[in-house]
């Protein structure tokens, strides 16, 4: 199970095996990473957007009740 991440200059090239990680996995991963790269470029304190998130978070909650 050979496992690489290569850097390319402007991107980063990550090669897993398809059947280590279930495709949500991966999916959760990439979320991850696009939030880190927008609240790098943020101005609001971490405080700040943990609300935002809570309030969301009730919001889709809400929205989704059967």
């Amino acid at each position: 199970m050979d496992m690489t991440i290569v850097n390319k200059g402007k991107e980063i090239v990550i090669t897993i095996p398809a059947n280590l990680i279930e495709m949500s996995d991966i999916q959760e991963f990439i979320d991850y990473i696009r939030y880190k790269a927008l609240i790098s470029k943020s101005k609001a304190k971490p405080e700040e957007v943990q609300k935002l998130v809570e309030e969301i978070n009730q919001s889709l909650r809400e929205k989704n009740k059967v």
